[in-house]
């Protein structure tokens, strides 16, 4: 199966893998149990558990670049909550606490992929959800 969505995502399968999505792509996972576990190796960072909450509460990420959500400078509202952490949480994404100004890069975007720890707010953003859901008809029209 992890082959299968690295062949697939690979070949421009437009896919949105927030938090335990975004860890399953990336190249191994560290279990509650501490050993590291292979996974579909899509993105380049290892997940490890923390001793803490991670990151808790909502943000805004703010798009670097263009991705498949929209373009450079769009704003996206987003909430994050996890125990693990990754090696590489990605930087096509500033993603900031509206209330502190806090704020860290993240997430993985490219024209066929956002992955993240961040969960989106797509019923808040409908552009971002009709350019995932016009991606997905084009590539299974190619199919």
């Amino acid at each position: 199966m992890r082959e299968s969505i690295k062949k697939a995502i690979q070949q421009g399968m437009p896919a949105i893998a927030e938090c335990g999505g975004f860890l399953y792509l990336g190249k191994a996972l560290e279990g509650s149990d501490g050993i590291s576990y292979p996974m579909a190796g899509v993105l380049k960072g290892k997940g490890y558990r923390t001793p803490k909450l991670q990151r808790f509460g909502y943000t805004v990420l703010t798009a670097k670049q263009e991705s498949l959500l929209g373009p450079a400078g769009s704003r996206f509202k987003a909430h994050e909550f996890h125990y693990w952490d990754s090696t590489n949480p990605g930087e096509a994404f500033q993603a900031e606490k509206p209330l502190r100004g806090r704020h860290w890069q993240c997430g993985y975007g490219t024209s066929t992929l956002y992955a993240g720890f961040p969960h989106l707010y797509l019923a808040g953003m409908p552009e971002a959800a009709v350019r995932f859901l016009k991606a997905a008809v084009s590539y299974r029209k190619g199919k």
